[in-house]
Formats: structure tokens, sequence, C-alpha cells
């Protein structure tokens, strides 16, 4: 993935579990620019990793 700002491949900082801290997202990753120093987060929502198992369990 690119940066919004300068077009540099963005760096991936790492993934985090917050399904326990929040009721509408399960994953956020952070990755950053080490152009232009952007830091951006990303928040996978629940209902995507639910229907991802329910199709894993057929």
């Amino acid at each position: 993935m690119n940066c919004w700002h300068c077009n540099h491949e963005l760096i991936w900082g790492g993934d985090h579990d917050i399904e326990e801290d929040d009721e509408n997202f399960s994953i956020e990753t952070n990755l950053s620019c080490p152009q232009c120093g952007t830091f951006v987060l990303v928040f996978l929502p629940k209902i995507y990793t639910e229907e991802k198992e329910e199709d894993a369990e057929q």
C-alpha cells in the first residue's frame, strides 16, 4: 500500500487484536511512511472476521 501524501510504499508496523476492547472492530493494523512520516491506522470490522470464520466452518 502506498502513502496518500507522497505515494511512497508504507511500512507495516504490526497488527493488534482489539476484539475485546472494541465492539465494532477486531484487528488494528498500523502503517507508516519512511518518506514523509505519515502514520496510518487501519481497522478490520468484526463482521468481516465473523464471515471468514463462518466460511471456514463450512
